[in-house]
């Protein structure tokens, strides 16, 4: 058998067998056409679920118009070496009135026991001893005006005593270091203070010191206070001592008083 008899053959029985009945390339073209179809349909569902996915993100991020924004947390305090000038800028402060002044003695007071309350054991006693609005002098500043108040917590025979001063310097204000009143705490007070610094955020300063000082009936007490001179040119004093002749552990920590003087309740 020859090989044209053979391509014969092999042509005579492709012709014999029954046709598809369908075109091939048609069928290409229309399975073409679904894929891009189902590939469209996929793509806006995709986008859907995106839009859906804003659509339910907007409210949780953007406030309801009739709640008010969370107040931005405070800077924290960073280790400082003191050597950091308070009040900032040229030592100018704006002076509060003598009347805004008597006027924010007896809220400030309130706020302060709310805050105590708060901060002690449940059902501990606290007893206002006094609530003053005048003029004041000190060793740095020298010269200031506002509030001050002192308590007396826990039972009486034990009771710690808290002075809380918010003051503000009287113009014109000598800007000094807190390492340089450290100097001075230790020559007018005791040379046994120790002093502890740290800036917060741009002009603030928070100084902790602690002393051992005689009360008048000789004992040899521990006292903290804890200042915090604020960016605006204002500052809370806290100051924590035991009773009179009586040897006892301090009822707050320096943290707790750091807690009370940063306080934003605590202003003029």
């Amino acid at each position: 058998m020859d090989e044209q008899m053979l391509a014969r053959e092999f042509t005579a029985a492709v012709r014999a067998e029954p046709p598809l009945g369908f075109d091939p390339d048609e069928v290409v073209t229309r399975v073409a056409r679904r894929r891009h179809r189902r590939r469209a349909v996929l793509l806006a569902c995709a986008g859907v679920v995106v839009a859906a996915a804003a659509a339910v993100a907007i409210p949780v991020t953007r406030p309801a118009a009739d709640v008010p924004p969370r107040p931005a947390a405070p800077p924290r305090p960073a280790p400082s070496a003191g050597e950091r000038w308070w009040p900032p800028g040229t030592g100018e402060i704006a002076q509060p009135t003598d009347a805004r002044i008597s006027a924010r003695a007896p809220r400030i007071a309130e706020h302060l026991e709310a805050l105590l309350r708060k901060m002690r054991p449940p059902g501990e006693p606290i007893r206002r001893d006094s609530l003053t609005s005048a003029h004041f002098g000190g060793i740095m500043p020298t010269s200031q005006r506002g509030v001050s108040i002192t308590e007396r917590g826990g039972p009486e025979a034990t009771a710690y005593s808290l002075t809380v001063e918010v003051f503000v310097p009287t113009n014109p204000v000598q800007r000094f270091q807190p390492q340089q009143l450290c100097a001075e705490l230790k020559v007018q007070i005791s040379p046994s203070t120790t002093c502890r610094y740290a800036a917060v955020g741009a002009g603030g300063i928070l100084m902790t010191s602690e002393a051992d000082t005689f009360d008048r009936e000789g004992t040899l007490q521990r006292g903290i206070t804890v200042t915090d001179y604020r960016a605006d040119g204002s500052y809370v004093l806290v100051s924590l001592g035991g009773t009179v002749g009586v040897i006892a552990p301090l009822a707050m920590t320096a943290e707790e008083l750091a807690t009370v003087a940063r306080d934003p309740g605590l202003t003029l």
